[in-house]
């Protein structure tokens, strides 16, 4: 029995604090999954790192990256901007939750940055939201939550959406 070792853990409520890596995209998703470890999983004395990796959608998908580089530095400068607000927002969270926590900006392909910045965090566990993407969309596109399920070393709690997410 658990109880009758040294140190040993009586329960999920006992574990003592963890180093826990969110994965935030800005998306409703990942903001449920950090609500979801916030509700579900946070215990006193736990360090949260919500991890960011910017991925500059409306610059790469914009026609003027080629054609008008005033408004490509327009589009990063919007892209920088909105990031800044996610990040402040994040820290907000973070403080108004009583957590002790940070936001980390990270670069590269999402699955692999994130783990990095687990493996340099020492995390314990990854918690990420899922988009739910069909079979078909993860062939094409990838998949951050898969990739990270499979090349993590440590747990990783995929979050399932919310029923109301996918109306």
């Amino acid at each position: 029995m658990a109880e009758d070792l040294p140190g040993a853990l009586s329960g999920p409520s006992k574990r003592p604090g963890c180093t826990v890596v969110v994965a935030m995209d800005g998306s409703l998703h990942s903001q449920h999954a950090f609500e979801w470890y916030v509700e579900n999983m946070y215990k006193k004395g736990d360090k949260v790192v919500l991890v960011h990796c910017p991925e500059y959608k409306t610059l790469i998908n914009s026609p003027y990256l080629t054609t008008d580089p005033s408004k490509a530095s327009e589009l990063a400068n919007e892209e920088e901007r909105k990031i800044k607000e996610m990040f402040a927002d994040w820290k907000d969270q973070i403080k108004k939750a009583g957590i002790d926590g940070c936001v980390v900006r990270t670069s590269g392909e999402p699955g692999r940055a994130i783990i990095k910045i687990a493996r340099g965090e020492g995390a314990d566990f990854i918690v990420m939201g899922s988009r739910g993407l069909g079979t078909l969309r993860k062939t094409f596109m990838g998949s951050v939550s898969d990739y990270i399920v499979h090349h993590a070393h440590i747990p990783v709690t995929v979050v399932r959406n919310r029923d109301d997410d996918n109306q």
